[in-house]
């Protein structure tokens, strides 16, 4: 079964709150943080702190919550992310390394009887992107697609496979498994 509830996941006491009232679940997955364009002298050190903190440490905490809730075998599936580069993406970047650190520890941690693992998308037209027009959207995704191998960019049911993938195989744990058409490989 599968519910949804609204609440300030970055909230501790929220969150705190809402695992007390629910009980224990077999997957949490994490969609926290964000993304950051420009490269470390473009932004303010604020700036990239607060990328930083919106993609690590609300997750940590997420973690440290969650872990006490997850039903024996289990999952903890976070959002990384792949095929910015630290002149482009500098807090992001920073952040997305820190999931993926992250992952591998607590996935040794929490063994044998719970998974950790993260999903790595590229850029895919989401929801991040509702500030967007439509045309902007299209215009990126145009954009964007020319630096992929697969010269197109992925589908939002593409990348949710990858989280029901990590879900559904009980042998899988401290992987971060990258959704990017093959971004960091290159172009022809």
């Amino acid at each position: 079964m599968v519910v949804g509830t609204a609440l300030d996941a970055e909230d501790t006491q929220e969150l705190t709150a809402f695992f007390t009232q629910t009980g224990s679940f077999d997957h949490i997955l994490s969609f926290l943080g964000g993304a950051m364009g420009g490269g470390f002298l473009d932004n303010s050190v604020a700036a990239i702190c607060q990328a930083i903190e919106d993609k690590f440490f609300e997750n940590l905490q997420l973690a440290k919550l969650a872990a006490t809730h997850l039903n024996a075998h289990g999952s903890l599936i976070f959002t990384s992310g792949a095929g910015g580069h630290p002149y482009d993406a500098s807090g992001a970047i920073v952040g997305n390394q820190a999931i993926n650190t992250m992952v591998t520890g607590l996935a040794v941690e929490m063994a044998p009887t719970l998974r950790v693992n993260a999903v790595a998308p590229t850029w895919t037209p989401t929801g991040l992107w509702r500030q967007l027009t439509p045309a902007q959207l299209a215009k990126q995704a145009t954009t964007f697609a020319q630096g992929v191998p697969l010269n197109r960019v992925a589908t939002t049911e593409e990348v949710a496979s990858a989280y029901l993938f990590l879900m559904q195989n009980a042998f899988v744990t401290g992987q971060v498994l990258h959704v990017d058409g093959g971004v960091d490989l290159g172009t022809k």
